[in-house]
């Protein structure tokens, strides 16, 4: 979030500057991924894959859902707004068409129109870079849900993956595979969409995440040691420093490079420490805030960046110093992520997720043919 707020959205406008610092390392969606590779591992081996798969997509797409169509109406009104311009008349032309002088990037302020929504909602944004990311944190959406539902189909129908070698196996071959993929037979420089699709919307360009997540569940688990774990994850940060800067191998030219490899390698290391080392007590205090925010974290994280773009814009348009403006974007951050949490991810996955319960037929409730009585049959299987 802070690197979002301080870094990407000056990058992007930037009459949003002024914070007191600004967070240039980028690895915060790589650390999301690394986990959620972990926790795939950790749990993709309770109950049915298909159930398992069903509650990953009943957690993630009701809330995207939302999120994205509020994104959607709050860029195309404030954009419009910030640039002096109307739509036409008529529902239709104010909800869904072009500005009426046609002009979406009149400012650095895109008005999206229908297509944008409907390209955002199918999540196919990173298959073609003409698409526009309503935001850009979006990206991780189809990246994890594609993962998900690949891990289900190796498990269910591939038992081959299940040992520990194969798995190490699969682990190096998600560093691998797509590094030789995209720079040695499509090329880094290839100006081709389908290129382009090929990494972005295939996901080759985050797999290494995914297998850092495997490689340290084996490692917590003592099925790999600690140096093929750290051959594993020293291939993970320089597959992930190729991969963010693919035209920047000889130099690191780009003053956010050096701070982010260091703090996805940082993080790497408080991830296998909070796998397998001691219990960290003395957070314990805090554990209730923790385990609050935690709770609400993927809302957050659906709703901070763009819309807090906006929100920032407004507060600089009154006059709101930068050091003021930081903390009420933080904090309106973590309040609509908690009420998104709250009146949508929640229940929306607890009425997704419900078994499925019939009425008995009458010959259920019948006695059986022996002695005693027979139980009442209360559904079907879950």
């Amino acid at each position: 979030m802070l690197g979002h707020i301080t870094h990407q959205g000056p990058l992007a406008h930037p009459e949003l500057g002024g914070y007191p610092f600004r967070d240039t390392a980028q690895f915060g969606a790589a650390a999301l991924m690394v986990i959620s590779g972990y926790f795939v591992c950790q749990t993709i081996r309770r109950g049915g894959t298909g159930r398992w798969l069903w509650k990953k997509i009943a957690r993630l797409l009701p809330s995207y859902v939302i999120a994205a169509v509020a994104t959607y109406l709050v860029m195309r009104f404030a954009g419009a707004a910030f640039g002096g311009q109307s739509f036409g008349s008529g529902w239709f032309d104010t909800l869904f068409g072009p500005t009426t002088d046609g002009i979406v990037w009149k400012t650095t302020w895109y008005v999206p129109v229908g297509r944008d929504l409907l390209i955002n909602l199918f999540m196919v944004q990173g298959w073609d870079p003409a698409f526009i990311w309503l935001d850009g944190s979006y990206w991780t959406l189809p990246v994890q849900l594609a993962v998900f539902t690949a891990a289900a189909l190796l498990w269910a129908g591939t038992p081959w993956f299940r040992g520990t070698r194969q798995a190490g196996l699969l682990a190096w071959g998600l560093v691998v595979l797509p590094l030789f993929v995209r720079f040695v037979l499509i090329g880094a420089d290839n100006p081709a969409r389908w290129a382009y699709g090929a990494v972005f919307g295939l996901g080759l360009h985050r797999t290494h995440a995914f297998a850092a997540g495997i490689g340290i569940w084996l490692w917590a688990r003592g099925r790999v040691s600690g140096r093929r774990l750290a051959l594993l994850l020293a291939a993970v940060v320089c597959a992930q420093d190729l991969h963010v800067y693919p035209h920047g191998m000889a130099l690191p030219t780009d003053p956010a490079r050096l701070p982010s490899d260091l703090g996805f390698a940082a993080m790497l290391l408080l991830i296998c420490a909070a796998a397998k080392g001691r219990d960290w007590s003395f957070l314990r205090p805090l554990a209730p805030a923790i385990t609050w925010l935690a709770g609400i974290s993927y809302c957050v994280y659906l709703l901070h960046q763009e819309l807090g773009y906006v929100l920032a814009r407004l507060l600089a348009d009154a006059g709101v110093p930068g050091w003021v403006r930081l903390p009420i974007v933080l904090v309106a951050a973590v309040l609509a992520g908690w009420g998104l949490t709250t009146l949508v991810e929640r229940p929306a996955h607890t009425w997704l997720t419900r078994p499925h319960r019939t009425t008995p037929a009458p010959e259920d409730l019948l006695p059986p043919a022996g002695n005693g009585p027979a139980p009442v049959s209360v559904g079907g299987p879950s």
